[in-house]
């Protein structure tokens, strides 16, 4: 282990970062809703998956059900989670290895997650990319639709953010996803 390792595994024992983010991802299972309830009203922002990733669910959640019976449950518990004034934002699977982002691909799993997100009544301005993998054309589709920050993992807890190409680039420290508190 080298000495910066070493240093930030010390930090990051030490320092009280707030758990800002929760990536919800598996909150269409049903076995997971009621825990994920408890955790509204503690001041999270939801990250919150859209249609757009349903083949990435289906797999990943071993889900069985229809793109439209995902879409509609989705909605319901995204609504509920609006009605309970918690801050709604984006998040978006595009690819686990970044050399994989297609430009194609990315625009239209951002109209779809937009479109989705907007008949909602929501209008994000923030973005946690899936696996944290993102590229410059992410940016460019980001500030299209209004995006202003985009959160990435970091394990320095006092990184400080950036601004690259008109995107806030946000440092995050810690964050959950939904199906961590299973």
């Amino acid at each position: 282990m080298n000495l910066k390792n070493f240093y930030f595994r010390i930090l990051r024992k030490f320092t009280k970062v707030k758990e800002l983010t929760i990536h919800a991802e598996a909150i269409v299972r049903e076995d997971l809703w009621k825990k994920i309830q408890k955790l509204i009203g503690k001041g999270f922002i939801w990250f919150v998956i859209t249609p757009a990733n349903y083949d990435y669910c289906k797999a990943y959640f071993n889900l069985r059900m229809t793109k439209e019976s995902f879409s509609n449950l989705l909605a319901e518990r995204i609504l509920f989670l609006k009605e309970k004034n918690e801050e709604i934002q984006l998040h978006i699977h595009l690819s686990v290895i970044e050399k994989y982002i297609d430009d194609q691909l990315q625009e239209e799993k951002f109209a779809e997650a937009m479109k989705f997100m907007n008949n909602l009544g929501i209008k994000p301005t923030k973005l946690a990319p899936g696996w944290f993998k993102y590229n410059d054309y992410t940016l460019i589709v980001s500030k299209k639709y209004g995006i202003k920050e985009v959160y990435v993992f970091d394990k320095n807890p006092r990184k400080k953010s950036i601004l690259r190409n008109g995107i806030l680039i946000v440092s995050t420290h810690k964050f959950w996803h939904d199906y961590d508190y299973a």
